[in-house]
């Protein structure tokens, strides 16, 4: 694949000056038959560029990939975050970028989920596709034990009484599910995993489902402030008797791999060797 027009999307939180920012794009300059976008000089860079290069943390990432997917539009992330899970390079490696102009990558796609919430009239609202994860949580100051049913299929199958349910794609299984007690889960491995936030219970369990389910996160609180949120960044509030149904997107996002390490060695260089 030829990348010759590159989108720079910066988190100007974690580059104030755009020092890497110019850094990048003072890299690429010296590169042959290249166009470089920007969010400051172009309005729509999703219908124009072939990649994007992302400067900042993991919820930079998200945000991009599961939108450039849409567009199958392969990403890959700078950090400029504490951790940066997903980013491939650090800001100091910007010299490995070379691999993309030379052909040695490789582009994995990753699983998403796609959430609508069903009404009681039936009215199906899309809520959003997610990367990393869906939660349902209760949205108010104080901290509150929400009711949910879980069902699959049709089939219910778990009621919870917790803070919360976080729906996690495989990627999302070392963020805030991993935080709540699921399970670490290859990437490659396509499916759902569900896992309750503090549950009032002495069983505490993460389920984890086939791709090809439909799982549904039924509302079962009454005068209750029960939100929906979708990789951190799409909230919405859910009426009683909401259902959230969640399934895979027919959509995936490209992450862009060019150090060739494992995910396993990610885990261990970035989570364990951190904490």
């Amino acid at each position: 694949m030829i990348f010759n027009k590159i989108g720079i999307i910066t988190n100007e939180k974690k580059d104030p000056l755009f020092e890497h920012t110019k850094n990048l794009i003072d890299y690429l300059s010296d590169k042959k038959n290249i166009t470089i976008y920007t969010e400051k000089n172009c309005e729509d860079l999703y219908k124009i560029c072939n990649i994007f290069i992302i400067l900042g943390g993991d919820g930079t990432i998200l945000r991009t990939a599961a939108k450039a997917a849409l567009y199958n539009i392969p990403v890959i992330g700078i950090n400029l975050g504490r951790i940066g899970f997903m980013s491939e390079i650090e800001s100091d490696e910007i010299y490995l970028l070379d691999s993309l102009f030379t052909g040695d990558y490789e582009i994995r796609s990753r699983m998403m989920i796609n959430a609508e919430i069903i009404k009681q009239t039936g009215e199906i609202i899309q809520a959003g596709t997610a990367l990393n994860d869906a939660v349902v949580t209760n949205g108010g100051a104080l901290a509150k034990i929400i009711e949910i049913d879980i069902a699959c299929d049709g089939v219910k199958i778990m009621k919870y009484r917790a803070d919360g349910i976080i729906a996690s794609t495989p990627t999302g299984s070392t963020a805030y599910s991993m935080s709540a007690g699921g399970p670490v889960i290859d990437p490659d491995i396509e499916c759902f995993c569900i896992t309750p936030i503090c549950p009032h219970s002495f069983v505490n369990r993460s389920l984890v489902f086939s791709h090809d389910s439909v799982i549904e996160i039924i509302n079962k609180n009454i005068n209750s402030d029960v939100y929906l949120t979708i990789d951190g960044q799409i909230h919405t509030k859910l009426d009683e008797t909401d259902i959230v149904r969640i399934k895979k997107s027919g959509f995936s996002a490209k992450l862009i791999a060019i150090k060739r390490h494992s995910f396993f060695d990610v885990v261990r260089k970035k989570i364990s060797e951190n904490f």
